[in-house]
């Protein structure tokens, strides 16, 4: 229901934001921007979102990522798969955590997979805490 709200009052700005994220030549304001879609509350600002996570800039990728996440965007899951199997270990990081917020849905069993055998460390302990995390929300 705070989401619901949260998007009523933002959802006339998700399309100015989204622009200015696709747009804007300062990596600044794509990450400020990307930050402010995840929390707008609005699943209209995945559309947005989805074509900013190649960015060229790698904090803007990891914003973009966060703000998948906070909207719980369930089936971004294919997209950040194909992200994850292209990043180095920040973005893995960020998509394994924004995943672990998302939940349990089978669209993450590859993404999850791929983590599990990740060479560093650091992202299998994430990609195992995530996994555990999608177990329990699955009543597993």
């Amino acid at each position: 229901m705070l989401r619901e709200t949260t998007c009523e009052r933002s959802a006339e700005e998700v399309p100015r934001y989204g622009k200015v994220l696709l747009l804007s030549t300062s990596p600044q304001r794509r990450a400020e921007c990307a930050r402010w879609l995840g929390a707008s509350g609005c699943a209209s600002a995945y559309a947005y979102l989805r074509q900013a996570l190649w960015d060229a800039d790698e904090t803007v990728r990891v914003c973009v990522v966060g703000a998948v996440g906070d909207l719980a965007v369930g089936q971004s899951g294919g997209e950040l798969a194909a992200l994850y199997a292209w990043s180095g270990p920040r973005v893995r990081r960020a998509i394994l955590m924004a995943v672990g917020r998302i939940g349990h849905l089978t669209a993450f069993d590859g993404l999850l997979g791929m983590a599990m055998k990740d060479p560093d460390r650091r992202v299998r302990a994430l990609a195992a805490r995530a996994v555990a995390n999608t177990a329990r929300s699955a009543g597993g």
